[in-house]
């Protein structure tokens, strides 16, 4: 098979040029055509580029010479045009958030797999070195069994930036906050390395922006191992900050604002607390040693290349639809038990967490119990 014919939807939106740089340093791949609401703009980007202009998504796929599609669409967009690509033959690498809720994920993957053909999710951050060294160090059991971890995902957002576009900051059309759209990387690259909780316990505010959903979530995650972790996603804190903890009994990895440290201790931690008899409150001795990766590299282009290599190859690519659905399904369990103020059990209640969205796009705010006023 030659490189894998791709169209971008959405490519004039803010992601859009995005993909366009990434997929010209590919070989995997060969873009053919853009497709966009705004006519004017869509025509210049394809004169721009030498490849088609489709003023339509029908045109898109009526098109044989297109083999798949990026869509680069507001995430509630993102289930009607995967399930229309999908039943026209085409294979969908999808930005994210997958979807806005786990039952429109299941029907997208469901109907991915049904078809034979490829949905990925564009998780970017898991190709970053970073996350791949992390990843590595914990599969080769570096630190040992894990016991606990934390993730920081806090991203300040102006009110301006929820003014400028309708669908921001509604329950109606983003469908959550902070969790669903901003954090949503770091829970991803999060689970990849801790691996789905059986329950979670969350908390949701709206602390400071003038929006109908939360921009402020922590919640405590419980595994079927004893481990425990927190996560806190935000779009208020000021500055920014991007933090992974890991912790196993033989060390630790740190990831602080993308700069990673591995933390060796030359006792495990449960042996040296059973065994230390020094009275002088320290935990054991410890090596460390942090991870030089170079200038930051763009990791779209590994994602889009990862994705046409498993077309061409017959394989998955390495965030497969359902893969891809995991941090959504995180999202979703903080937010049920955020809004009802209780414990939620993995994977949440379809219907209940439909139910829920109803609920809070008719109230048009977060529910009485996470008012703090």
């Amino acid at each position: 098979m030659g490189p894998v014919r791709v169209v971008i939807i959405g490519s004039t939106g803010a992601i859009g040029q995005t993909h366009i740089d990434a997929i010209s340093d590919l070989s995997s791949c060969k873009l053919v055509g853009v497709n966009a609401r705004t006519q004017t703009p869509l025509l210049q980007q394809a004169s721009q580029l030498s490849v088609t202009a489709y003023p339509s998504l029908d045109e898109v796929l009526e098109d044989s010479n297109v083999d798949a599609v990026i869509i680069a669409t507001p995430h509630p967009s993102h289930k009607d045009i995967t399930l229309r690509a999908i039943s026209a033959g085409k294979h969908v690498l999808v930005e994210k958030p997958i979807s806005v809720t786990p039952a429109e994920s299941d029907e997208m993957v469901k109907a991915a797999r049904k078809a034979k053909l490829t949905l990925g999710v564009l998780y970017n951050n898991r190709f970053r070195p970073e996350a791949l060294k992390m990843h590595d160090l914990i599969e080769s059991g570096e630190i040992g069994n894990i016991y606990r971890g934390n993730m920081i995902s806090a991203m300040f957002r102006s009110q301006d930036y929820y003014d400028r576009l309708d669908w921001r900051g509604t329950w109606k059309y983003e469908g959550g906050g902070t969790l669903i759209n901003q954090g949503i990387h770091a829970i991803d690259m999060f689970l990849w390395l801790m691996g789905m909780p059986e329950t979670v316990t969350g908390v949701l505010r709206t602390l400071k922006h003038r929006i109908e959903v939360e921009d402020y979530a922590s919640s405590i995650l419980e595994y079927e191992n004893g481990a425990l972790a927190s996560i806190q996603c935000d779009t208020v804190q000021a500055p920014n900050k991007q933090r992974i903890e890991i912790y196993g009994e033989n060390g630790a990895i740190i990831m602080d604002d993308w700069k990673v440290t591995l933390h060796r201790m030359k006792t495990p931690v449960q042996e040296f607390l059973e065994t230390d008899r020094t009275v002088k409150f320290v935990p054991p001795d410890s090596t460390s040693e942090t991870f030089d990766f170079g200038p930051e590299k763009g990791t779209h282009a590994p994602a889009i290349d990862d994705f046409c290599r498993a077309i061409q190859e017959g394989r998955d690519p390495l965030v497969t639809g359902e893969e891809g659905a995991r941090a959504q399904e995180l999202v979703a369990a903080i937010t049920l038990s955020g809004c009802t103020g209780r414990k939620v059990e993995l994977p949440v209640d379809r219907a209940e967490y439909d139910e829920l969205m109803e609920t809070l796009q008719l109230a048009g705010r977060l529910p009485d119990i996470c008012d703090v006023s």
